[in-house]
């Protein structure tokens, strides 16, 4: 009998028992089969990672050092002198939670879901949501393509604002008066309460967004930004803003201006579109946090694609992904602007 006969087998001996079942028997026995799957499709057990450098120290000078009662090779370091496998700093892998939780929140943030949503489909409490879903947009983040727009390069340029937040804060420490969310900043325009997201996109649709402080961006703000990510040569477009002309011409780069009548920069703008439906579900976003956010927004932009794809991806990038801040790193991350 070939595999995909052995295959079809297994498949309908599956529902062929499943219809044996009544509702509730039903429920608990898919969640045992999705568990299982997810497990075998990601779980770390039988699978070796790569491994090339020790995850404490960086060093490469390591050596095979015999394995450990589950049968995984374990590793020594001859700069730390410690031993590691290949699982340490791995999500699934050092993580309490069973690898089936972690697919299940997966499907959550890949709908986008209320942290308390994540929390009652995962079974899990709400602090660990949360850090869930640091965890994995710091493992995602590291996959988004860099930018680099050279000679030859079409860019569309622009800023886009959000309003400054404190979100998390706990009683006594906020930098300023609570305020009630949702509310309208107490100035009007571009204030100081106005955080800056300088965003581009070039026409292969290769994105960058970075938060650049508050207020109107300037001039030294917007050469830190572009720095490294607009080459000579590149044509980069943009508005009647007063901080790109010097930035560009220090950089190389040529500069067309233009206005909302000429629609020469629509794709920056449909992207800021995007952005703002994107975090409109949050219901806020820290400020300290907001980075992270737009780094999700971008791996959305480069993985296009639907649910049951985009939720193999994610699965693999945190199996294999390395992860370096911890929950109080996340509690005393400090502002960014």
């Amino acid at each position: 009998m070939g595999k995909w006969s052995k295959a079809a087998k297994l498949v309908s001996g599956v529902r062929d028992g499943l219809a044996l079942l009544d509702d509730d028997e039903r429920r608990r026995a898919i969640e045992a089969l999705r568990s299982i799957v997810y497990e075998d499709m990601f779980g770390t057990g039988s699978h070796e990672l790569p491994t090339d450098a020790c995850p404490r120290c960086g060093s490469i000078s390591i050596k095979r050092n015999g394995k450990t009662v589950k049968g995984n090779q374990r590793w020594y370091c001859k700069n730390c002198r410690r031993t590691f496998t290949a699982n340490v700093g791995r999500v699934l892998g050092m993580s309490k939670l069973p690898v089936g939780t972690w697919m299940t929140y997966v499907e959550a943030f890949i709908d986008r879901l209320p942290l308390r949503d994540c929390m009652d489909k995962c079974g899990v409490g709400l602090r660990t949501a949360w850090f869930m879903r640091r965890r994995i947009i710091e493992c995602i983040q590291r996959y988004n393509p860099s930018f680099n727009a050279v000679a030859g390069d079409r860019v569309e340029i622009d800023e886009t604002y959000f309003r400054d937040s404190n979100k998390g804060y706990r009683k006594g420490t906020m930098p300023r008066p609570a305020r009630k969310s949702g509310r309208k900043a107490a100035k009007r325009g571009l204030s100081k309460q106005q955080v800056c997201v300088v965003t581009g996109i070039d026409d292969t649709g290769a994105t960058f967004l970075v938060v650049s402080g508050r207020g109107m961006l300037g001039k030294e703000r917007a050469y830190k930004v572009l720095n490294g990510r607009i080459g000579k040569g590149a044509l980069v477009v943009t508005d009647k803003a007063g901080a790109y002309p010097a930035v560009l011409n220090r950089l190389g780069a040529t500069l067309e201006r233009t206005d909302a009548t000429e629609h020469a920069i629509n794709h920056v703008n449909s992207l800021h579109a995007r952005l703002k439906d994107f975090m409109h579900g949050f219901k806020g976003v820290s400020t300290k946090h907001l980075q992270s956010y737009l780094a999700w927004f971008q791996w959305t932009e480069a993985f296009k694609s639907g649910p049951t794809e985009q939720r193999g991806t994610i699965g693999r990038q945190i199996r294999n992904g390395v992860y370096r801040l911890t929950r109080s790193m996340y509690v005393r991350m400090p502002m960014p602007v």
